[in-house]
């Protein structure tokens, strides 16, 4: 692909990156960039002391403010912040292409930019994500107003799609999502999954030493979970398996993230007895995130909904470590071709308990831990994603087997 100018238009910013989304925007632009591309990333500012202008790695990064006193004036300042934000700083130019990440910084800037080439990044149904987040615990209802929350979300997000000349997506999962959500479009999908750091994450030499380092030394299994803290994740599940398997072996589960649920969890684990086996470590900083999956025997992804892909499975098989998980979202995408067994056989406790009692041979077996570092090696490296991006944005598709052209909603043919 000819080098030229891209910019990238996000409702995240690649400086904060505590969410999957925000990951890959970090992850694509700096790449691009490193690939010769005179990269601008539009976004809105995540709150906290970042500045209103930064310049990672050869990317230029310009955040705009918005209003987060609640949540109208809140969406509707992300729509009107990246519009103002670009007529004062980017208007007039004109770009080879424009990726967009999400619906409203989106609407803000599609109907000013220049571009040759538009490309959305669907990462989630905006209104499926709405009610799912409204939710406070299995079996509670939603707070009155939520489905017309959802509807208009729906219907800003699919204004936001008609401006694009490709959809790109992280998984088939991801696909029929959207064309549940939004049904047949004439913009064409392509299909690129996320990826790891393959440099960032990788075996340790030593697991014993980087236990020791992280203060996790011991004989027990150690197993690991990273998720926010709220009721999608599954945390609770996670507990109930753990109480109900931890007769099998000494355990000790470290539960990395923050959120508002943390409370209630460590209250929820108190009452099964799991005192000394799961840890509540609070947030893992990035630059320790790659020790904390060397260390682990296994992973831990007890998902409940809206896993779109699952950028810590890819990362945690990079580093050698096994990953059991809830069949949900395109977890199945990417652990069947490995080994059916690190797949519970459903979204309950029950299952999960016994799914990670199946992997306890594995997490042990050497072989299978190279297994999982050569399965992300083949699959999912950003050079590969990158490279099938580039391809997309130069409007040549994707070359299968990374990616497959199709219409929104269909299976691949």
């Amino acid at each position: 692909m000819a080098r030229g100018s891209v910019l990238v238009v996000a409702d995240v910013s690649p400086m904060e990156t505590h969410g999957g989304a925000a990951r890959v925007v970090r992850e694509q632009s700096r790449r691009l960039a490193a690939r010769g591309h005179a990269v601008t990333v539009l976004c809105r500012h995540p709150g906290g002391p970042l500045p209103l202008r930064g310049d990672p790695g050869g990317v230029t990064v310009l955040h705009y403010a918005v209003d987060r006193r609640h949540p109208l004036a809140f969406a509707v300042t992300s729509i009107t912040g990246a519009r103002r934000r670009f007529r004062e700083a980017l208007g007039g130019r004109a770009w080879e292409s424009v990726i967009f990440h999400q619906p409203f910084s989106a609407l803000g800037v599609a109907p000013l930019v220049r571009a040759a080439r538009r490309l959305y990044v669907f990462h989630s149904a905006a209104g499926d994500e709405y009610r799912v987040r409204a939710e406070r615990g299995e079996g509670s209802r939603a707070p009155v107003g939520t489905g017309l929350g959802a509807a208009c979300l729906a219907w800003l997000e699919r204004r936001a799609l008609a401006a694009a000349d490709l959809i790109l997506v992280l998984s088939e999962f991801s696909r029929g999502v959207l064309g549940r959500a939004h049904g047949r479009r004439p913009t064409p999908v392509v299909v690129v999954p996320g990826a790891a750091d393959l440099e960032r994450f990788r075996p340790a030499a030593d697991r014993a030493r980087v236990r020791a380092e992280l203060g996790l030394a011991g004989p027990s299994t150690l197993l690991l979970t990273v998720r926010d803290l709220q009721p999608r994740m599954g945390l609770d599940t996670l507990l109930r398996a753990l109480a109900a398997c931890r007769s099998a072996r000494p355990l000790t589960c470290v539960i990395g993230g923050s959120g508002e649920l943390r409370p209630a969890l460590e209250r929820l684990a108190a009452e099964l007895g799991l005192a000394g086996v799961a840890r509540f470590a609070g947030h893992i900083p990035e630059e320790l995130l790659p020790l904390y999956y060397q260390a682990a025997d296994l992973f831990v992804l007890p998902t409940r909904a809206l896993e779109g892909f699952g950028l810590v499975t890819v990362e945690a098989l990079a580093c050698g470590t096994p990953v059991v998980a809830t069949p949900i979202g395109a977890t199945p995408e990417i652990l069947e071709p490995l080994d059916r067994r690190l797949l519970a056989a459903d979204a309950s406790a029950a299952a999960l308990a016994a799914a990670l009692v199946g992997a306890f041979p594995l997490a042990a077996d050497p072989g299978f831990r190279r297994r999982c570092r050569e399965h992300a090696e083949r699959r999912y490296s950003w050079e590969r994603h990158l490279t099938a991006l580039e391809a997309a944005l130069a409007g040549a598709g994707a070359p299968p087997p990374v990616a497959a052209l199709s219409r929104a909603g269909e299976p691949p043919g």
